[in-house]
């Protein structure tokens, strides 16, 4: 009576919905107290794969079936030793106690080893050391008025079912016609096994009631039609597998069984399909956006042309902008107008830099730039750090094979006062880059670029990039202007609309070229931008301040700014925001101070302005005839 007052009680439905209409589509709750679901391990040996089945033990767990049944073959049972053989069942049954619910035992050929073979324990010392564990090699067991089969398939033969345990199971049926089902398991699928097993015999005594047979040891699934009923041979739960996937019947699962009043309802569920209620944590959201907005692949592709392409150099630049090293993995597909060396990629890019990777292409077919040919590369991009979760992304990159302009110099122009340095933006290894400084074009005899340049002298550098199969490139070129320090500032400006990473918040400027440099006598970001968003503004020199003590500098900006002052930072704002100020201190003396203050512009409007609170206490706009260069 306790039972079913439990059971009346887990029925109810209550709800404060006064409506005639309701947000539900019935009351039809799947709650049949007569209604249970188990689960059905198979195959752990003939090549056990180490952690499979106690990663099904850990699984079922999760899951809660009412109890767990087993077609055979869980320990491995091939020693000559019968000691081994007790220490492999050690094992299992010590990964069995973790489980949470009843399993039932099915007894498969490595269990027990009819077959004679020489260096192996017999089947009698086998056959003993089960029944010291387990009692019976072949037994049945009602719930709910469900009758459980498990038969013996090895019984003194291999594939086998002894008289006396047809004679058993005769019996077993007979006294049990009337209940809602039966579930057979064995071992070897006997009905389709070529010799007389006496599983007919079973099979005639199952006939006129509703069942379902369950067995194993082929490690292949496989459904059949018989008897007008359903028959099923299992995969594996860690047995020797191709695992080759659905279509060939090879993966590790666990079958789920619900038993209804129509019938047993099956779902094979694969393992690696099933997912702890902690898969990600928290944080799996801010890694994944770390690695969408910081990994990314330019190509730039030269091409060697005459009438048809006759060579060519792709380059593929792989870049990681975030803290942790990311590895790239990739293969171009095959491509009948060009064939590249080399075929598979792998790299693994530190924090916050780039690695390019140049690839030689070689004319299989006659084709021009013009031709709109595509060459495939299809690839994965993951962290390569303990510190980062497992986070892998991939995806497919077509890369157009005709000539692009390749940025070699990233600034166009450069205003310095005594001399600057210039960095290449594109140097890959295996190419050689030549410039000038006099404004002639650069050949193969031209100076060789092997690092950044100090320059003090204006002019107009020109740089070319020659690969090693002769393929070249267009020629670059940056105006440098040297000028005499005085009233202003010295502005870097960024063009960076290419790359999402900046689009949210102030960049790492050390990590970019800037566009151009160039002087200004003010700050003023819509006069020294050449576009409405996706820009970065740095003016920097000196601010001259008129007293000694602790000033409050206020800064108003819509997006991110920081304010640098003698390399210390007093604002930092960095994030896309609307107008608004923020202010800092700092304790200061009269007179000049290194000054930077950075700012970036995502959308919409702009404002970047700075003032200051005197230690006197007057507040003012920080005045333009205080900077100087």
């Amino acid at each position: 009576a306790h039972d079913e007052h439990d059971s009346v009680e887990r029925a109810r439905f209550e709800s404060g919905v006064e409506t005639e209409a309701t947000p539900w589509t019935h009351l039809d709750f799947r709650n049949d107290p007569d209604d249970f679901q188990f689960a059905i391990v198979s195959d752990r040996t003939g090549g056990p794969r180490k952690g499979i089945f106690e990663d099904a033990v850990e699984k079922l767990n999760w899951l809660q079936p009412e109890f767990v049944m087993s077609v055979g073959d869980l320990i491995q049972g091939t020693s000559e030793n019968a000691l081994t053989n007790a220490a492999e069942w050690d094992e299992m049954m010590g990964w069995i106690s973790e489980l949470e619910m009843p399993f039932f035992f099915a007894a498969g050929n490595h269990d027990i080893q009819a077959k004679s073979v020489p260096g192996r324990v017999s089947y009698e010392v086998m056959r003993k050391q089960w029944e010291d564990r387990f009692g019976t090699t072949y037994y049945y067991y009602l719930y709910k008025d469900v009758l459980f089969i498990a038969l013996f398939s090895n019984d003194g033969i291999e594939r086998h079912i002894s008289e006396e345990q047809v004679a058993y199971f005769k019996k077993v049926l007979a006294e049990n016609r009337d209940v809602r089902w039966t579930m057979v398991f064995l071992h070897h699928p006997l009905w389709d096994s070529p010799h007389d097993s006496n599983f007919g015999d079973i099979e005639a005594a199952l006939g006129g009631r509703d069942y379902t047979v369950f067995a194993g040891h082929q490690h292949m699934y496989r459904h059949f039609e018989r008897k007008n009923t359903n028959y099923y041979v299992l995969a594996t739960t860690g047995g020797g597998s191709g695992l080759r996937g659905n279509e060939f019947g090879e993966f590790d699962h666990i079958t789920w069984v619900t038993m209804t009043d129509e019938g047993p309802r099956l779902a094979n569920i694969r393992l690696d399909g099933i997912l702890p209620h902690d898969v990600t944590s928290g944080d799996v959201k801010e890694y994944s956006m770390l690695l969408t907005m910081s990994a990314s692949i330019d190509a730039v592709t030269l091409l060697e042309e005459n009438e048809y392409v006759e060579a060519g150099m792709a380059y593929l630049t792989f870049n990681n902008r975030s803290p942790f090293p990311i590895e790239y993995k990739g293969t171009f597909f095959h491509n009948h107008f060009a064939h590249p060396t080399p075929g598979k990629v792998k790299v693994t890019v530190p924090p916050r830099s780039s690695e390019t990777v140049a690839v030689s292409l070689q004319a299989l077919e006659e084709f021009r730039s013009s031709d709109k040919v595509r060459l495939e590369f299809e690839g994965s991009v993951a962290f390569a750090s303990d510190d980062a979760p497992a986070l892998e992304m991939s995806g497919r990159q077509a890369i157009r094979l005709a000539t692009a302009k390749i940025d070699l110099i990233e600034q166009e122009s450069i205003a310095f006062t005594d001399s600057t340095q210039l960095r290449l933006a594109f140097a890959p290894e295996g190419a050689d880059v030549r410039y000038t400084l006099d404004g002639s074009e650069p050949d193969e005899y031209s100076l060789l670029y092997d690092g950044p340049l100090t320059l003090e002298d204006e002019g107009l550098l020109k740089a070319r990039l020659f690969a090693d199969n002769g393929v070249k490139s267009d020629v670059d070129a940056v105006r440098l202007e040297k000028i005499e320090r005085g009233q202003g500032l010295l502005c870097d400006y960024y063009e960076y609309s290419g790359n999402p990473a900046f689009g949210y918040v102030l960049p790492d400027f050390s990590t970019i070229e800037p566009t151009l440099t160039k002087r200004v006598s003010e700050i003023d970001p819509e006069r020294d931008s050449r576009r409405d968003e996706s820009y970065g503004l740095v003016y920097r020199g000196y601010i001259d301040l008129p007293e000694s003590g602790e000033y409050l500098f206020h800064l108003t900006s819509d997006d991110g700014a920081r304010l640098i002052i003698d390399g210390k930072t007093i604002i930092d704002d960095p994030n896309k925001h609307p107008i608004r100020e923020v202010s800092g201190s700092a304790v200061l003396s009269k007179g000049k101070h290194r000054f930077e203050l950075q700012h970036f512009q995502h959308k919409q409007r702009v404002r970047i302005e700075l003032a200051y609170t005197l230690p006197s206490g007057k507040r003012m706009e920080a005045p333009a005839s205080g900077y100087s260069y």
